[in-house]
């Protein structure tokens, strides 16, 4: 029983915030949905306790050095990594229940539901960051799933948003089909489905691991984790798994389409990053498992080349600036994908960092799209021209968040990229950082077509009602992507904490 206890102890944050999506179902349904705004400020206090919760959990880990990790029930792994992504969900959580609360197109009372769908996905969320366990991982991605699949259809009445839900059903089950039959294919060649103990075991024992199965037969172990990847690049948008992005980003409400650009995105890496690194990169692994995980690196490396052009080529046509910034979503998951091909733990920490780079710099550009929506009715480019001189402090920080997303400096994305450029030469793939920095160029021309219009139009005749929180929210996401160009050192600090949590800095030594 004290064992129970302690475990229940160490997933106190998930636990509490199950308990906090229930409490607001049932609000929601005893006050029928009159003011749903109560029912996201009591979604916000409760984000607060959460976040709370792991941040204790972080200052203990982090005592360590990061080091340290126990195991919650032989499944749940507690450690500075999943931990960082955990802070990283609850974040973004909180920036997108306000964003349903400034979105001027969205009803104010009986959509409660929305915040519990919300919840509802950061559960899914907690549990597959935290686990080296192929069962709980994909638990917890169908959970998210679910309800990402719901909230991308909320409006109902709209049949945009609907064709939206549809295909991300369709294409969602295919992965998920896919990436299922790839962890029982992996189950069945080495008998667990634990991550760790498939890249350690030598075969003399049960199970027998991976080495076993590659001195017999590599070719299945490589169709099963092919198609294990292929289930986990439909979730972060990388090609040929991309098709549904722009569509869904398209058709989804727009507090929606930032959860999925952001949230659900950053999760999809943690679990690949987890992934890659337990199998192949962890201290004690098989020499021959530690080998095959080189080919993998080079599998990610030709991707991660042709998701970012794709995606920067693509965004070029767009007129959409939901539709441009589903394709720059695409693009930087190409550009994350350069520290996970150098297989090494100072690149895994380059991918962490340019994630929470992402948080400030999309979190913004999508407030920024919520608060013109609001404004003009349109998600055109060519209807911001002029709006820049009847919102200038919105488009300022706005033009902070497109120079952060190409990759200029003085901004956290410029650095997050260099990182990922000198790992990627030190790593040898300095042709892909060679292309990754040809994408930047190009797309600085998509980007900044946004600040043309905004100030270098004739000033519209329309005016931008005031909405002073909102602006004042956006400046401060501005004022995150500038302080942590400058001062990098806390997100710095934070990502390798995290990756040293993994346990695989020895073994690359």
């Amino acid at each position: 029983m004290d064992r129970y206890l302690a475990d229940l102890g160490l997933i106190a944050p998930e636990l509490v915030l199950t308990l906090l999506s229930l409490v607001v179902l049932v609000w929601d349904l005893v006050t029928k949905g009159r003011d749903s705004r109560q029912v996201a400020y009591l979604s916000l206090a409760g984000l607060g306790v959460v976040a709370y919760l792991l941040l204790g959990q972080w200052g203990d880990l982090a005592a360590t050095g990061g080091k340290a990790e126990t195991v919650a029930f032989g499944m749940v792994t507690i450690d500075a990594f999943g931990t960082f992504f955990k802070l990283f969900t609850v974040g973004s959580l909180a920036v997108v229940i306000l964003f349903v609360l400034a979105d001027r197109r969205e009803r104010k009372h009986g959509i409660g539901e929305y915040y519990f769908l919300l919840l509802g996905a950061g559960i899914g969320v907690f549990f597959m960051v935290s686990t080296n366990n192929l069962l709980l991982l994909m638990l917890g991605l169908e959970l998210l799933s679910l309800a990402s699949y719901s909230l991308a259809g909320f409006h109902k009445s709209e049949r945009r948003s609907a064709e939206a839900s549809m295909k991300y059903v369709i294409f969602g089950g295919l992965s998920a089909g896919i990436m299922l039959y790839g962890i029982s294919l992996l189950y069945g060649l080495t008998g667990t489905i634990d991550l760790n103990e498939m890249g350690i075991a030598d075969g003399s024992g049960w199970p027998v691991g991976l080495a076993a199965q590659f001195a017999q037969d590599p070719v299945p172990v490589a169709v099963a984790i092919v198609l294990i990847l292929a289930g986990f690049a439909y979730k972060v948008s990388v090609v040929p798994f991309h098709f549904w992005t722009p569509d869904v980003y398209e058709g989804a409400p727009t507090p929606v389409t930032t959860f999925l650009a952001v949230a659900s995105k950053a999760a999809g890496f943690a679990v690949l990053l987890r992934f890659v690194g337990a199998l192949f990169l962890v201290e004690g692994v098989d020499s021959t498992v530690a080998a095959y995980g080189e080919r993998i690196g080079l599998l990610i490396a030709i991707l991660a080349a042709v998701t970012m052009t794709l995606g920067n080529l693509s965004a070029l046509r767009q007129t959409s600036m939901k539709r441009m910034l589903a394709y720059s979503s695409i693009a930087h998951a190409g550009y994350v994908l350069m520290g996970l091909a150098a297989m090494t733990p100072a690149g895994f920490s380059a991918a962490m960092f340019y994630l929470a780079a992402y948080y400030f710099m999309n979190l913004g550009a999508f407030g920024f799209l919520l608060y013109f929506e609001g404004v003009n009715k349109s998600e055109d480019i060519d209807a911001l021209k002029g709006m820049g001189w009847k919102a200038p402090v919105v488009s300022i920080v706005m033009v902070a968040f497109l120079v952060s997303l190409t990759g200029l400096p003085p901004t956290v994305g410029f650095y997050g990229k260099l990182l990922l450029f000198y790992e990627g030469v030190d790593a040898g793939l300095g042709w892909l950082v060679l292309i990754a920095a040809l994408n930047s160029v190009v797309s600085l021309f998509y980007y900044f077509r946004i600040a043309k219009a905004l100030f270098l139009s004739e000033p519209a005749e329309r005016e931008a009602e005031p909405q002073p929180f909102f602006t004042g929210f956006l400046a401060l996401l501005g004022v995150g992507t500038i302080l942590f160009g400058i001062y990098t050192e806390p997100l710095q600090n934070w990502s390798e904490t995290g990756t040293d949590s993994l346990g695989i800095a020895e073994a690359s030594e």
